[in-house]
């Protein structure tokens, strides 16, 4: 009777799939949970390795420490001050420019998607250092404008952070908003117009509480995002504190680093940002509208007045956000003398670049193997959770979408914590970064396959397992061959987001696994503009190719990014 019980458990939950289903809710555990909760218990560990108080210190000696100093918690208020200034800003341009282009034939619109496209994939901090080299105190447009007398007020402190957060951050709702205007009915504007509205007033008291829920989606990336940044305060920052930068700072510090203060920001930085994740799910679901859209909004037909000035709002801001990438590429062929840049031709800083071939290479080996990783592992993963569905799958759905809200620099500091010491001391290898790699970045494959997979019917795989063929080859024979443009994609997607990956690794890596945007940073920090501007092209170009590549081929668009 039990061997009899013994094999009908092993039929029904250790064939194929329940194998790696349990292999799936290991990977989650090792990587995710176990790290994540390492961190937490690492802010409460005392200086003893121990977890109990004494007369002399607490376990909560941290938090108590960051709310009563005011070096600490400012810190986090100047987190939230420039975090909800860039994403206010974000949404009163994106929301705008996102309408324009939906509704109006503004010539052009190929350039527009390329310079969007182009923003969102560049690692944050080249703008930062980008907006220095044009609006520095050595500028090139501070130049031109003192020229003629015009004095222009600092790029530098937290008036420079909200503006390179801004451009940034903004295609994060541009890109919402476009996906919302693409679930509103033509007939809903149609009837508004019928009833006398305006076609401002349609669009203020019909159109925009329909998209709520998809601004609110885009401010909340926008949000999570700048808050977890440090590069960008800390090139242009001068001085100014953020929660991400000082996380950096205390784990990372030459006189040695305190990881138990470290994880406590780390835990405080994490709370913030799942709790602006919880409070947008709410807002959004009781904003939200069942609606079914038969023939999404068009274009309008406006006057030519109208249509120079919608194109000239648009331009102007698309070209001000493309700047800074193109003042990278720019400055990547002039000759340089530290912070100054000479306006002379020369191809001296790509044929000088010492650095860059093993930057490069390091890059290029890392991607490939996070990537090949997030693919077998993602397109497992999201069809057990398509096509196994049950409380242990639909936990595999949950949890493999929560790296999403967990910061770079918090995944490397709870990383770096779990796997870079005793046990394992993968500390400044290349499989400790692979590791954070994958596990940041397998939400984009796990969502790429499942959202293909629902809109496939499983007849034609019922139908090989009638016959005989087992799961497996079943999978690899008729499903994979199905949803290989799902996989291609999520990979495509995988390879741009990992290359410009920052935040969590200079928490993880050494000077043997230097990757390009570490080189970037390295190079800014030295003050060493033109080698930067030389290392950032080459990244700007290897973060685009898999774009390029995944429009052109697979005819996605910008929608593929979020």
């Amino acid at each position: 009777m039990i061997q009899r019980r013994l094999q009908m458990f092993r039929d029904r939950h250790l064939d194929f799939w329940g194998i790696v289903t349990i292999g799936s809710i290991v990977i989650i555990a090792v990587l995710l949970i176990f790290p994540l909760t390492r961190l937490i218990l690492a802010s409460f560990m005392t200086q003893d390795g121990t977890f109990t108080s004494t007369d002399n210190f607490s376990i909560i000696e941290t938090y108590i420490e960051f709310f009563s100093e005011p070096y600490y918690y400012e810190t986090l208020l100047n987190s939230f001050f420039v975090s909800i200034l860039a994403t206010i800003f974000s949404v009163i341009i994106g929301v705008p420019v996102a309408y324009l282009i939906s509704r109006i034939a503004i010539p052009g619109k190929i350039f527009i998607r390329v310079a969007i496209v182009l923003t969102f994939v560049s690692p944050p901090f080249i703008g930062a250092y980008a907006w220095i080299l044009l609006l520095g105190r050595n500028g090139v447009i501070t130049g031109w404008l003192q020229m003629i007398g015009i004095t222009w007020p600092s790029i530098y402190g937290w008036g420079g952070i909200v503006l390179v957060f801004t451009l940034q951050s903004f295609p994060f709702v541009f890109l919402m908003m476009l996906s919302g205007l693409r679930s509103v009915d033509q007939s809903l504007e149609d009837a508004g117009i019928n009833m006398g509205r305006s076609p401002f007033g349609v669009f203020w008291t019909v159109i925009l509480p329909l998209v709520i829920p998809s601004i609110s989606t885009g401010a909340l990336l926008v949000f999570v995002t700048t808050f977890s940044d440090f590069g960008t305060p800390m090139i242009i920052g001068e001085g100014y504190r953020v929660l991400a930068s000082l996380v950096y700072r205390e784990f990372i510090n030459e006189f040695g680093g305190n990881p138990r203060l470290a994880s406590t920001l780390s835990i405080l930085l994490l709370t913030v940002t799942f709790g602006a994740l919880l409070i947008q799910r709410q807002f959004a679901r009781q904003a939200s509208f069942d609606q079914e859209t038969v023939t999404p909004l068009g274009l309008r037909k406006v006057s030519t007045t109208k249509m120079v000035i919608a194109t000239v709002i648009v331009y102007t801001i698309v070209f001000t956000a493309f700047l800074p990438s193109l003042t990278i590429v720019v400055s990547s062929f002039l000759e340089s003398r530290g912070p100054l840049l000479i306006g002379e031709f020369t191809l001296d800083g790509y044929l000088t670049a010492t650095r860059l071939p093993a930057s490069f290479r390091n890059s290029l080996v890392l991607v490939l193997a996070s990537t090949a990783l997030c693919v077998v592992i993602g397109t497992l993963m999201g069809y057990v959770v398509v096509r196994r569905k049950n409380r242990i799958t639909a936990i595999i759905d949950t949890m493999s979408m929560t790296p999403y809200a967990v910061a770079g620099v918090v995944m490397g500091v709870s990383i770096s914590i779990s796997f870079g010491g005793d046990p394992f001391f993968l500390a400044g290898t290349s499989l400790i970064l692979i590791l954070s790699y994958f596990i940041r970045r397998l939400p984009y494959t796990v969502r790429s396959v499942s959202g293909f997979l629902y809109q496939m019917g499983p007849q034609t795989e019922e139908a090989s397992i009638n016959l005989g063929v087992p799961p497996g080859s079943t999978f690899l024979r008729v499903t994979l061959p199905q949803i290989t443009p799902a996989v291609l994609s999520g990979a495509l997607l995988t390879m741009a987001t990992i290359a410009r990956e920052f935040s969590s690794t200079v928490i993880l890596y050494s000077g043997r696994t230097r990757t390009l945007p570490v080189e970037v940073f390295a190079q800014v920090l030295q003050g060493n503009f033109g080698d930067a501007s030389v290392v950032g092209t080459v990244l700007i170009a290897f973060t685009l190719v898999p774009i390029v590549v995944l429009f052109k081929v697979f005819g996605k668009n910008e929608q593929v990014l979020l």
